[in-house]
């Protein structure tokens, strides 16, 4: 038998035998078991164990007089499926037995041979301890292989958005304006068919002219500004730059009036930190666009004796703990891993405080290691 002195364990006894229960526990404390036991005999009693306290192991009887083995082994697997289960008896079947192990009990043992006992409960609860552990383990795969595949969706539809931004881009900005520019021409074509034009015609022809360049000028902004978000160098003007253009964009899809401070306003990051910080911010104000109905968003950025500190807040509704810890908020999910890969953290608070309401989340990466390439102000 192993060494069990340093040990304790909580067991409850189904046992209508005041005298057998004793002579079990004696038996189980001279071979340097430490035990916290209890009897119960009757079925509310063995309830009440269950629902009350929490114990290693269960050792019953086969047959009381109001309740039998398996009938108190079904009740404890309906409590917890890892609590191990030991039958002890000198009238149960083999039969009996072993559909009684089956039905998830641990071991059996037969009263008067009871040497065995203090190893079947060793062994039984630690066998117990791997089976919850394996059930655990199997528990996070398949939260995981959930998430996972939420995940893949998630990434699907910020996919979908991005495409549908490009194409109202595309379509409504760089195509508009085009077909616009391309009616002005038309009319400047059927100006000049007419032949020679008198001053007024002049006059509107330069007008035209005018205009159709306006259109087709609004046409390579666009396609300028289109260009810029799909390029991966986004960062070359620095963080400052790309959130203000991040907010920008923000605030002429969805109303929403935003703000930027900065100090110092341009200074130098590493490659992996700017990007972090800026796709971490990005995921902040899209889930303010998404989730927080707000009218305003402020967005504060300082860089501080080699430490970044970057404050996103809002005037919207405001969000629990139990909103921002949840797994399938991968927005806020994958902006707290992508900071968290660069040795930052990400912090939220809700506003509740007389009618204003609102979220604030805070990046903080200290000890970025560049100089400032840049003092001028905000």
């Amino acid at each position: 038998m192993t060494d069990s002195s340093s040990k304790s364990f909580r067991i409850l006894f189904v046992e209508d035998s005041e005298l057998d229960y004793e002579l079990i526990v004696l038996g189980l404390i001279n071979a340097g078991l430490a035990l916290d036991a209890r009897r119960v005999e009757t079925e509310p009693m063995l309830i009440d164990a269950l629902t009350s306290e929490r114990w290693d192991l269960v050792v019953s009887d086969h047959q009381l007089p109001q309740l039998s083995a398996e009938c108190a082994l079904a009740i404890v697997k309906q409590f917890s499926e890892d609590l191990p289960f030991i039958i002890v008896s000198g009238q149960m079947g083999e039969d009996l037995a072993v559909e009684s192990m089956r039905n998830g009990a641990d071991d059996y043992l037969v009263k008067g041979r009871l040497k065995r006992l203090p190893v079947a409960i060793e062994r039984s609860i630690e066998a117990a301890k791997t089976r919850a552990a394996r059930n655990l383990a199997q528990q996070n795969l398949q939260s995981s292989e959930r998430r996972l595949r939420a995940f893949a969706m998630h990434l699907s539809d910020v996919r979908e958005r991005d495409r549908a931004a490009i194409r109202t881009e595309v379509h409504d900005e760089i195509g508009g304006n085009l077909l616009a520019a391309k009616f002005a021409l038309t009319r400047l074509e059927r100006m000049i068919a007419t032949g020679p034009l008198v001053e007024p015609q002049l006059k509107q022809l330069d007008a035209e002219i005018h205009e159709a360049a306006e259109l087709v000028q609004k046409a390579v902004d666009a396609s300028q500004k289109l260009y810029t978000s799909l390029r991966s160098n986004l960062l070359d003007q620095g963080i400052v730059a790309a959130i203000e253009w991040r907010l920008t964009q923000l605030q002429k899809r969805s109303g929403i009036v935003a703000h930027l401070s900065a100090s110092p306003r341009e200074f130098a990051l590493p490659e992996n930190i700017a990007l972090a910080a800026y796709h971490a911010v990005g995921e902040l104000i899209e889930n303010v666009e998404m989730h927080s109905k707000a009218q305003y968003v402020r967005c504060a950025v300082f860089y501080i004796d080699g430490g970044l500190t970057i404050v996103v807040s809002d005037d919207g509704v405001g969000c629990t703990l139990e909103q921002i810890m949840n797994p399938s908020r991968f927005g806020i999910f994958s902006a707290r891993e992508r900071i968290r890969s660069v040795g930052g953290t990400l912090e939220f608070d809700t506003i509740y405080t007389g009618l204003e309401t609102g979220t604030v989340a805070m990046v903080i990466i200290d000890n970025v290691g560049q100089m400032h390439a840049g003092e001028s102000a905000t």
